[in-house]
């Protein structure tokens, strides 16, 4: 929001330049009242090079608070300084007092004036807050999206080697003991799954035999 208000300032200042120039005012409160409801903006107020005011979204009755000329008089433009941005209270037309970021920016390096724009703290806190709101719904919908991935990945890794060994068991009590049992995995469940194909090769070695004996008990 800060940058808005730079960028703002900015544009009024290259457009107010040839204005103060021909002086003409007119000119300057027509450029005032292209931006002046930017909701973010409490006020803009231009001054020339005397710092006297000579465009204002206050139609002229500027608070006491903007009269301060200080502001200009300590521009530091040898430090290759943009703007100046300070936090202050000024009193609104219907005689509130309003928190602002006060914006200096000057036009052609201060040889012409400057521009000030006053952007409403609150608004600027709401738009913090809610873009905040925002990344925080945005992180837990991320979190819970990869916690649920998680869960399906383990969920898939634990139960597909146990139906594998559900199928095996199955299979082998029907008396299919070409099935295996052995299953990839690196836990518990090996440890079933190779109890689960010794009893198959047992088993199978068993009824070999058995059958084996009744061929040779025939002759």
């Amino acid at each position: 929001m800060e940058n808005q208000g730079r960028i703002v300032a900015s544009s009024i200042a290259e457009l107010a330049a040839e204005k103060l120039i021909e002086e003409d005012r007119v000119g300057l409160k027509k450029i005032l009242e292209k931006y002046r409801y930017y909701l973010s903006n409490e006020y803009i107020l231009i001054v020339d090079a005397e710092f006297t005011p000579v465009a204002d979204t206050y139609n002229g009755d500027l608070p006491q608070e903007l009269r301060d000329n200080s502001v200009y008089e300590n521009y530091d433009f040898a430090s290759g300084q943009e703007y100046i941005r300070q936090v202050m209270e000024v009193s609104s037309p219907a005689g509130e007092t309003v928190e602002v970021y006060d914006l200096c920016y000057p036009i052609k390096e201060g040889l012409l004036g400057f521009v000030r724009v006053g952007l409403k703290k609150s608004f600027i806190d709401d738009h913090i807050r809610t873009t905040l709101l925002y990344i925080g719904i945005i992180v837990l919908i991320g979190t819970l999206a990869a916690i649920l991935v998680a869960l399906a990945i383990i969920t898939y890794q634990v139960t597909r080697p146990v139906m594998q060994l559900a199928q095996a068991a199955e299979q082998i009590s029907l008396g299919n003991f070409d099935v295996s049992a052995q299953i990839k995995v690196k836990n518990e469940l090996q440890i079933l799954a190779a109890a689960i194909e010794r009893m198959r090769e047992s088993l199978k070695t068993s009824l070999e035999r058995l059958k084996t004996r009744s061929t040779i008990g025939r002759f």
